[in-house]
C-alpha cells in the first residue's frame, strides 16, 4: 500500500515538473519575440540606417536616371521601414523591366538589380509607327524618337490605339510569327541578322532576307539544315529577286515564281 502511495507521489511530482519546464519554454518564446521585435523596431526607426545612395545595375536600355527617379522617393527613409514590394512595384512601372531584387546595404545603401526584356521585333501598325516587342508579344516603351536596335519588322494590321507598352499583343499572326523567330534563335541564330521583316499570308509565315529581298517560307523540320541549303541556293542558283523560296519540302529548296 505504502509503495503505491510512493509511486503515485512520484508521478506527480514528475508532471510538476514538466509543466514547470513548459511554463519556461513559453516565457522564453515570449522573451525571444519581443527581443527580436524590439531589435526590429530599433533598427527601422534610428537615422543609422537612413538612405543615402540608391545604386541601379543590370539594366541597359532604362537609364539609371529614369529608375532612380523612379524610388527617389525612398531615399533618406529608413533601410528597414521600407518595403521590398513598393520598391518592386515601382520599378516595374517600367514595362522594359521583367524582375527586380531588391537589397538593403549597410549602413545607407538601397541596392535594386533589374532584369530587362529583350526587345526582338518591331510591330508596325497602319499609322507606320514602330513598337519593340519582347519574345512574348508585350509591347515595350520607347525612350526617343531614334530606333536604335537592330530587329525585324512585323506588319500587322492594328492601329496605334490598340498598342499599350507593359500589355502583349493578342494576335494570332504575330504569335506564328514569334513562333518562328523563336526556333530560328534556337537552331540557325547566325541568321537572325539576315532578316528584315516577317509577315503571313493564310497563315503561312514569310521571310524577306535583309540583303537581297528575296523572300522565304520557313521549315519548321530541320530549320537550321534548309537555312544551309537555302543560302547555297541564293548564291549559286541564278535565282530572280521576286521569287519565293520555299523550305518547307525535305531535303530540297522549292523555288516559285513571285508577285
Amino acid at each position: 500500500m505504502k509503495y503505491k502511495e510512493l509511486q503515485k507521489e512520484t508521478t506527480n511530482r514528475k508532471r510538476r515538473g514538466h509543466s514547470r519546464y513548459f511554463i519556461y519554454f513559453i516565457l522564453m518564446l515570449i522573451g525571444l519575440a519581443a527581443f527580436v521585435y524590439g531589435a526590429y523596431y530599433l533598427f527601422s526607426t534610428v537615422s543609422w540606417f537612413n538612405i543615402e545612395q540608391i545604386q541601379i545595375s543590370g539594366n541597359s536600355t532604362v537609364s539609371d536616371s529614369l529608375l532612380i527617379q523612379a524610388t527617389q522617393s525612398f531615399k533618406e527613409k529608413n533601410l528597414f521601414s521600407i518595403s521590398k514590394d513598393e520598391v518592386i512595384s515601382k520599378v516595374k512601372k517600367f514595362s522594359r523591366i521583367k524582375d527586380v531584387k531588391v537589397q538593403r546595404r549597410l549602413f545607407h545603401t538601397l541596392n535594386i538589380i533589374v532584369t530587362e526584356r529583350k526587345s526582338c521585333l518591331y510591330v508596325k501598325t497602319l499609322e507606320g509607327d514602330l513598337f519593340p516587342i519582347d519574345d512574348e508579344g508585350v509591347v515595350l516603351e520607347k525612350f526617343g524618337s531614334v530606333y536604335n536596335e537592330n530587329l525585324p519588322i512585323v506588319n500587322l494590321l492594328i492601329n496605334n490605339a490598340e498598342i499599350h507598352p507593359g500589355k502583349p499583343i493578342k494576335n494570332a499572326s504575330l504569335a506564328k510569327i514569334l513562333e518562328v523567330h523563336h526556333q530560328i534563335k534556337t537552331e540557325s541564330p547566325e541568321f537572325l541578322s539576315n532578316i528584315s521583316e516577317y509577315y503571313t499570308i493564310n497563315n503561312t509565315v514569310y521571310i524577306i532576307d535583309a540583303r537581297n529581298g528575296l523572300r522565304l517560307i520557313p521549315s519548321t523540320k530541320n530549320l537550321a539544315r534548309q537555312l544551309s541549303r537555302y543560302e547555297f541556293v541564293k548564291d549559286n542558283g541564278n535565282v530572280s529577286n521576286n521569287a519565293i523560296l520555299d523550305l518547307r519540302f525535305d531535303n530540297q529548296v522549292v523555288v516559285k515564281s513571285g508577285n
